[in-house]
């Protein structure tokens, strides 16, 4: 069981698929309740009874947005994209039923067929938990295996592409397009402030790491591979680098094509492995890979 809720998982902002997604949630509580109407529901005499119903489907899809919304402002610095897991994902899916159970709670006592209470929370969360459990279920293993085999595909389709740029880039070294547009092989790399530098030759990057204010250079020296760190944007450097086998695949990183090794893909993403051992692969977001692979195209 833990291999399997410790795999990756994504994590993706807010979209117009989740809103989507609650919004049928919503849909499927409100409808469930209409026509079979469980926990007493055909015993209430109250006035406008159809619409207090449906009010249990609008609290069913306004608690998970809500939820979304300030999970993200709470974890915008944490970069839950490239550690979220399964069982992060069932416990933010928990916390969602709790949340919606306490909103069921509050809005039955609006309406006046609930009080404020520990026993009644305890009522509200069991009937959410019965009713949300299948298709929150549902929605997670169908999520899962849709970015899974949509991500092994794009990983795939990447790593061809870059190993038919390599081949070519192999059977012909000299081309003037592979150059800096100053005829030089160094590629000068300058901090913000002006002065701090590093000068190496192109084909030894692996990649660039957005560091807050610094980025992270990770580079061959010989055979070593060493590290510095400067002062700067991503964004900054990215500027500075005219070579074009060298491209952003993240926003948090820059990487060197003629280094890379293969392309894996998992539910999460794809990461991008590197020829040299003892690299950590890096991630490849979706919206870059498309730029990547488009890149790789013109370059053909």
């Amino acid at each position: 069981m833990w291999p399997f809720l410790s795999k990756p998982y994504p994590y993706n902002p807010v979209s117009g698929r989740d809103i989507l997604s609650n919004l049928l949630i919503g849909c499927f509580v409100a409808f469930f309740l209409l026509v079979f109407q469980p926990f007493d529901i055909s015993l209430w005499e109250t006035p406008y009874r159809f619409w207090k119903i449906l009010g249990f489907g609008f609290v069913s899809f306004l608690c998970p947005t809500v939820f979304r919304l300030l999970s993200l402002l709470v974890m915008h610095r944490s970069k839950p994209e490239e550690s979220w897991t399964v069982w992060k994902e069932i416990l933010s899916l928990v916390l969602v039923l709790l949340l919606i159970a306490l909103g069921n709670m509050l809005y039955g006592n609006m309406i006046g067929i609930a009080t404020i209470s520990f026993g009644q929370l305890a009522l509200a969360a069991l009937a959410t938990f019965l009713l949300g459990i299948f298709p929150v279920t549902a929605n997670v293993a169908l999520k899962y295996n849709r970015f899974q085999a949509l991500n092994r595909k794009e990983a795939l389709h990447m790593e061809q592409e870059v190993k038919s740029y390599q081949q070519r880039a192999e059977a012909d070294l000299v081309r003037e397009d592979h150059l800096p547009t100053d005829e030089s092989p160094w590629m000068v790399l300058v901090a913000e402030n002006g002065k701090d530098c590093l000068e190496l030759n192109p084909e030894d990057l692996l990649y660039i790491e957005s560091a807050d204010n610094y980025s992270n250079i990770v580079y061959l020296k010989g055979d070593v591979i060493s590290r510095q760190l400067i002062r700067g944007s991503l964004k900054r450097l990215e500027a500075q680098i005219t070579v074009p086998y060298i491209v952003r695949c993240h926003r948090a990183y820059i990487v060197n094509i003629r280094q890379v090794n293969g392309v894996s893909g998992n539910a999460q993403g794809y990461k991008i492995g590197f020829k040299s051992t003892g690299v950590n692969p890096v991630p490849v977001s979706r919206n870059y890979g498309k730029e990547v692979l488009a890149h790789l195209e013109t370059m053909r």
